[in-house]
């Protein structure tokens, strides 16, 4: 066993050989069916520059099966680029490239929206908010909402302004009080262009000076949907011995999935008191771009299917994992400007997953075991019981005892020919393909004679059990 290997063991609380499977008992109450799973909650969020690159056009076609194999889903335009992106109707896109500025104007929205048509996705349209031009982004929205309200969910006004002297935005000293009016001017602007306009904020990076939770009250009556942002660890921290360290056993830990959620929970409950909506509109596993060797492996997709439903589970409306495009970082997908082709990386696949059974209404859900293991049940409208098996012991097999009051259905896996492993992830046995369509080859059919069915979890890997 490798010291990686054996350390997280022992942060798992295992003594067990690396030959040795662990038992595990999950028990589903199918009787009290929880909340209901939003049809879009599922969602990427792409730096906004990213608009002057060839990517969202109708014409696309790998890009459109890529995000269509998601089923129903939200894109957001966003990051720190949403506050270097100036609206010039009449401008073809561009990127300054002295300045970092992009330039974008009709024909940019047009191709954005003829995209989200193609993928019967929704857009999380950000609107920059920095560069105190309102009545720009007032007629940017108005442009959008001409040609794509169908496909509009909300437009986000700023990207992270508790930030923005980080970001040399804002002089030092820049805080919440002075943001709200800020804030307030440029909404009163933009819904006055725009009446009936639905409005999003305030797009905080994590922080524990409740610039969130201030925000939200301060803008109650001004925004229908309260939005935030999390990553798992910091891409910042440079004390391995820290919580927040960018390591593999960091980002498989219990405790750093309770700490994420415990936000989740408190910003969730900020927003419904401020009369609003909540979504986790960025998100990943480690911050400033992810870390090579963690976000762009196999552990991020374990932990991004454990993710997905627990945040679920905790009430937001959807979330939305950030993607800049590159190879070696936190993307779901990267595009190589030389080969004009597109990847795809491990956490698509939990995505997929998600997919497959982020459906219907929760259902609770006990698991017992030594192992790192984590479960969470579905009640689809098609009556189907559905279980997510998350494996997050990297060096032993769970042989799993699941009662759920059914005794016939089928397994589907998500695998990868180690924890490390930066390719030829599959879920039900099939990888996307070259022009980015994706079809589940594999299910394994699973009976049992009385209550409780044996599903065997390999070190390392997840299964979505669906029972008739």
């Amino acid at each position: 066993m490798s010291v990686v290997l054996r350390s997280i063991a022992l942060l798992c609380g295992l003594t067990l050989t690396a030959a040795e499977s662990v038992p595990a008992s999950v028990v589903v109450d199918t009787t009290q069916p929880g909340l209901t799973i939003p049809a879009d909650f599922l969602g990427i969020s792409y730096e906004k520059n990213a608009l002057v690159e060839p990517h969202f056009k109708s014409t696309n076609s790998v890009l459109i099966h890529l995000h269509r194999n998601l089923g129903a889903g939200t894109l957001r335009l966003g990051g720190n680029k949403v506050e270097l992106t100036r609206w010039q109707a009449d401008t073809p896109a561009s990127l300054e490239k002295a300045t970092g500025l992009a330039v974008i104007g009709r024909a940019t929205l047009d191709d954005l929206y003829g995209f989200l048509k193609a993928t019967e996705w929704k857009c999380l349209h950000g609107i920059n908010l920095a560069g105190n031009q309102p009545e720009a982004s007032a007629e940017e929205a108005a442009y959008a909402l001409k040609i794509g309200a169908a496909s509009v969910l909300a437009f986000e006004v700023g990207n992270e302004p508790n930030l923005y002297t980080n970001h040399d935005l804002r002089k030092k000293g820049y805080d919440c009080p002075t943001y709200l009016p800020e804030a307030s001017a440029a909404i009163k602007v933009i819904r006055a262009r725009n009446p009936g306009i639905v409005l999003a904020g305030p797009a905080t990076a994590r922080r524990t000076d409740h610039w969130f939770e201030d925000a939200v009250t301060g803008l109650k009556g001004q925004l229908e949907i309260g939005t935030s942002h999390l990553y798992a660890l910091s891409g910042g921290s440079t004390n391995a011995k820290s919580a927040n360290f960018p390591n593999i056993e960091n980002l498989l830990l219990a405790a750093t999935m309770a700490k994420d959620v415990a936000m989740v929970d408190e910003h969730r409950k900020a927003a419904q008191a401020a009369g609003m909506r909540y979504r986790l509109a960025e998100c990943n596993s480690v911050s400033n771009g992810g870390r090579t060797g963690v976000s762009d492996t196999f552990v991020s997709a374990l932990w991004a299917t454990d993710f997905l439903f627990s945040v679920a589970e905790h009430g937001a409306d959807g979330i939305n994992f950030h993607c800049n495009l590159k190879p070696g970082s936190y993307s779901p997908l990267s595009w190589s400007k030389t080969e004009s082709t597109y990847s795809v990386h491990p956490l698509y696949y939990a995505m997929l997953a998600f997919k497959e059974a982020g459906h219907g209404r929760f259902l609770p859900t006990a698991v017992k075991s030594a192992a790192n293991l984590t479960a969470h049940a579905t009640l689809g409208a098609d009556g189907k019981i559905r279980v997510v098996l998350t494996n997050k012991d990297l060096t032993h097999e769970v042989i799993t005892h699941l009662t759920a009051g059914r005794a016939k259905g089928t397994v589907t896996r998500l695998s990868a020919a180690s924890a490390d492993a930066k390719n030829g992830i599959t879920f039900a046995g099939a990888s996307a393909g070259a022009d980015g369509k994706w079809a589940a080859k594999t299910r394994e059919s699973i009976t049992s004679s009385g209550a409780e069915l044996t599903i065997v979890v390999p070190a390392g890997s997840a299964a979505v059990v669906t029972l008739d």
